[in-house]
């Protein structure tokens, strides 16, 4: 009898040193995880999974709600030979969906929850959409006249209908580096995380409907709100908040 509960016995602590060596196996089928982010980048939603104690992954979307900057810019041109220069209100509007892939290190393995990342966010080329009219322009344009406003370094053109129809516009595939605290896969089943990081998306460029990219041929950037924009965002700023879940 006695041999009976003592075999009984081994049979669960091995069955219960199993378990506990699968709650710590690591692999893409073994320990995952789902989480929630809010940040510079939109409203965020990702999957995870831990390759090794020093290793994680995760592959996620944010979407950015969007909104409008209201300005006025620049208009130059020429009427009747002679130099323009006014000034047009505009619309710029920006909103756009990202998909990520990002590779997490921890340094330190299980000893600390700090991490540096690298990976890739990949989305629509088009940062800024621009919009406006003029009655003033449209009635220049129709005498003939060339109007165009000056975004950065770039000028977009006047229509004969008075509208201007363009914006501005970064590279599709954008590098990303960030480090923070704080695990994909929480110990517990759910945990908190902090990220600050940075999109490389490249200078950004002005295009317009139906002409397509533009050429730069001003020698210096309007002073406007979205020219602004253009001059210091060669690098997006990210700064992330996210509650993380552990579903393995």
């Amino acid at each position: 009898m006695g041999k009976r509960i003592f075999i009984v016995c081994l049979i669960v602590m091995g069955s219960i040193g199993m378990k506990a060596q699968q709650d710590f196996e690591y692999g893409i089928a073994n320990r995952l995880g789902l989480g929630v982010s809010a940040s510079t980048e939109g409203i965020g939603f990702d999957v995870s999974t831990c390759l090794t104690k020093y290793l994680s992954v995760r592959a996620g979307i944010d979407i950015m709600p969007g909104f409008n900057i209201n300005t006025d810019v620049d208009v130059s041109g020429t009427t009747n030979g002679q130099p323009y220069s006014g000034s047009m209100a505009v619309k710029g509007s920006l909103s756009r969906t990202t998909a990520s892939v990002k590779f997490d290190c921890y340094p330190f393995g299980n000893s600390s929850s700090f991490f540096v990342t690298a990976g890739a966010s990949f989305a629509g080329d088009k940062l800024v959409k621009i919009s406006g009219h003029s009655e003033e322009l449209k009635q220049l344009v129709n005498e003939g006249n060339s109007m165009g406003i000056d975004i950065g370094e770039y000028q977009i053109p006047v229509d004969k209908n008075g509208d201007v129809a363009g914006g501005v516009k970064v590279s599709g595939f954008r590098p990303y580096f960030g480090l923070g605290f704080g695990r994909l896969i929480p110990k517990n089943r759910v945990g908190f995380r902090f990220e600050l990081g940075a999109q490389i998306h490249g200078t950004p460029k002005a295009y317009a409907d139906g002409v397509g990219d533009l050429q730069k041929i001003l020698d210096e950037a309007g002073d406007d709100d979205i020219s602004d924009l253009m001059d210091k965002l060669t690098v997006y700023p990210v700064i992330k908040f996210s509650l993380r879940g552990r579903i393995l």
